[in-house]
């Protein structure tokens, strides 16, 4: 049966249901095998994190693409189209691709559903697959693949040994999935560590860097940690504009990045770092100008992206989780001193909503609550009541449409969009014109 773009992507969201967890790597590693397994066929930079993931993945692949080596990149969630999820150098994967992909691997899917719920493949399984067999097919030199969720049981943890394993930070998010302590957080994340594989984390907190560390240690796996063996040094910040020096195993003096905020200068020396190991182990030479140039044009969506709209300056940011939420309200406060900006506000049911408004109600100004265009958001009403307790100019207004329709008719000049990506993703298909909405599934 040969299905249209649009086809093939309702059949991933609802015949593959999206919002559906599967535990255990049984069906990805037979789907693997069923594909003969293509996740072998070339050197994979394994990526996981509560926080930074994608950007130190994004940050990675230009630099590798800089150097001229051909890189697949693996993220998600997706902000702008589902074919970001499967790129190649910077490049999204072409619609008709997706299908060609999916038809592909549809008999082996067909087979194992025969085999009864349990051993069907979940719709994350599927795409997984489906990227993996595409970076063979074009005989990629590198893969950075960015984990889902956790890392133990992530299907994308099938890899049987990584160029080099990072985790970039451990904070509070999934904890009905993955613990609810940092530690227990620690130990899922750290199940992406291979024996002898190298391993550069962002983690700095002694209890939770133990965890990680003694993983590494217990696996034989070179172990490099933020602050002793590498650092970096913000100095200076600007929108789209903000240098630093890095100190590793060389020393690079003021690198400049478009990506904003003080966090960025960390998830770029672990960028660093682990370039500099996967390089030593390519036996590839290290370019200074070729990463140079790669920190300047890396671009990573809804993450303090700062964009204009019909004469207004535009801040999306996800910000879906604590620590991500206290990293944006240091971001706010480090661009906009002493501002507090006019936010739209979403969220998602998984997520500890509450804990997100108290980190951000510092740089609130008027509070707009909408509807996340997702079936996992939480009633507008529901977390207006929640903001009212740390604010005292906050609204409602059920569609995120007209919710933003007011705010864009207002004075103010600066919006923050934030809470959900889902939110920010909708918004930035809207504001740069994209005819494929990412949010809405």
């Amino acid at each position: 049966m040969s299905r249209t773009y649009s086809q093939s992507i309702d059949y991933l969201y609802n015949s593959r249901p999206y919002g559906k967890i599967k535990y255990g790597l049984y069906r990805i590693r037979e789907l693997l095998e069923r594909l003969d397994n293509p996740q072998r066929a070339y050197p994979v930079v394994h990526i996981t994190g509560t926080n930074g993931k994608g950007s130190v993945a994004a940050i990675m692949s230009g630099a590798f693409s800089a150097h001229g080596l051909d890189t697949g990149l693996n993220i998600s969630p997706h902000i702008v189209s589902f074919r970001e999820r499967i790129q190649l150098n910077g490049v999204f994967v072409k619609e008709e691709e997706v299908v060609r992909l999916l038809e592909k691997i549809q008999p082996a899917l067909d087979e194992m559903d025969t085999k009864g719920e349990e051993f069907s493949p979940s719709f994350f399984e599927v795409v997984t697959a489906m990227s993996f067999l595409y970076y063979r097919e074009k005989k990629v030199d590198v893969a950075v693949v960015e984990v889902g969720l956790g890392g133990r049981f992530d299907a994308s943890n099938v890899i049987d040994s990584a160029l080099v394993s990072i985790i970039t930070s451990v904070g509070l998010d999934h904890l009905n999935i993955l613990g609810d302590t940092e530690e227990k957080i620690a130990f899922e994340k750290s199940g992406i560590i291979k024996g002898s594989c190298p391993v550069v984390t962002g983690v700095t907190r002694p209890s939770v860097l133990k965890v990680v560390s003694d993983t590494a240690s217990n696996l034989n796996s070179p172990f490099y940690a933020y602050w002793r063996d590498f650092d970096a040094r913000g100095l200076s910040y600007s929108i789209n504009d903000n240098t630093f020096d890095y100190s590793g195993e060389r020393k690079l003096k003021s690198l400049k990045i478009n990506l904003n905020g003080e966090h960025q200068t960390v998830n770029s020396a672990i960028s660093l770092k682990a370039l500099e190991v996967a390089f030593e182990r390519l036996g590839l030479e290290f370019r200074e100008e070729s990463l140079r140039e790669a920190l300047r044009r890396v671009v990573w969506p809804g993450r303090f992206e700062v964009l204009n709209f019909e004469g207004k300056e535009i801040v999306l940011d996800g910000a879906h989780n604590p620590d991500a939420a206290r990293v944006l309200r240091k971001t706010v406060e480090r661009y906009y001193p002493q501002r507090r900006l006019t936010m739209l506000f979403g969220s998602l049911d998984d997520k500890d909503f509450e804990s997100n408004v108290r980190a951000l109600a510092p740089i609130a100004g008027k509070v707009v609550v909408c509807r996340v265009p997702n079936h996992r958001s939480v009633h507008p009403e529901k977390v207006a009541e929640v903001w009212k307790k740390y604010s005292d100019n906050v609204t409602y207004i059920e569609s995120h449409e007209a919710a933003f329709e007011s705010l864009i008719r207002s004075e103010e000049h600066v919006f923050l969009i934030c809470g959900s990506l889902y939110l920010v993703s909708e918004f930035r298909n809207i504001f740069t014109g994209a005819e494929e909405y990412a949010g809405r599934h």
